[in-house]
């Protein structure tokens, strides 16, 4: 008795499946990193207080396989700088609508927005998601909106921020950090995504300063 009684609470407490978030799980694993090409243009101003701001600019390549410069503020890189740049993306996430679907598979929560959107909250990312000197994923929230109004749903919007500031290795403080993805249906009906700005704020040994990094994205042919 006790153990058909078990059982039954189980069963009670198990979650309602959730269709739509079963949906969007299926489009993001339907457009595999693996089978796509892209250039990603990038522009990244730095500023420390009482310091001009500094902006530089690059056009990387995902090729399906390895992600390389293209230029560097205009100019084709140097040997140096291309093998620093491999360097610096190996082990890396690349970006792209692939990767909800790390993002979603662990406990998103359903919800509404005040514009009457669905929106699933993420609360801490994978390992690996966001390193900025220091892997601050599991410290992070993530708001995806879902887009409903065509045959396939799937998330136009994703915003990732830290909602505390946050110290680590005793000389360095994050005060800020939010990143925005934009996403929308590509030419085949796949989600793509076109834009990403990231934004932090905070001080280490003791200097402050503030990063915004911009990207747009753009399909290979």
């Amino acid at each position: 008795m006790h153990k058909i009684l078990f059982v039954l609470l189980l069963i009670a407490a198990a979650p309602a499946p959730d269709q739509l978030l079963d949906r969007i799980l299926a489009g993001a694993r339907a457009v595999p990193v693996s089978g796509q090409t892209f250039e990603r243009t990038l522009r990244i101003t730095s500023q420390e207080k009482d310091a001009a701001a500094v902006t530089r600019t690059r056009v990387d390549r995902w090729d399906g396989k390895a992600m390389a410069p293209v230029t560097i503020d205009g100019k084709p890189p140097t040997a140096e700088e291309a093998n620093a740049a491999r360097k610096a993306s190996a082990g890396r996430p690349v970006p792209g609508y692939h990767r909800l679907a790390d993002f979603l598979k662990g406990g998103a929560v359903r919800v509404a927005d005040p514009q009457g959107r669905t929106v699933y909250r993420i609360n801490g990312l994978p390992k690996g998601s966001v390193n900025v000197g220091k892997d601050i994923s599991g410290d992070l929230v993530g708001e995806a909106i879902v887009d409903t109004s065509g045959v396939q749903p799937f998330v136009s919007r994703l915003r990732v921020f830290l909602p505390k500031p946050l110290s680590f290795f005793m000389v360095a403080k994050l005060d800020s950090f939010e990143q925005v993805n934009d996403y929308r249906l590509g030419s085949d009906g796949k989600p793509v995504q076109v834009r990403s700005v990231q934004s932090m704020t905070g001080a280490q040994f003791g200097k402050t300063g503030s990063t915004r990094a911009e990207a747009t994205f753009t399909a290979g042919r």
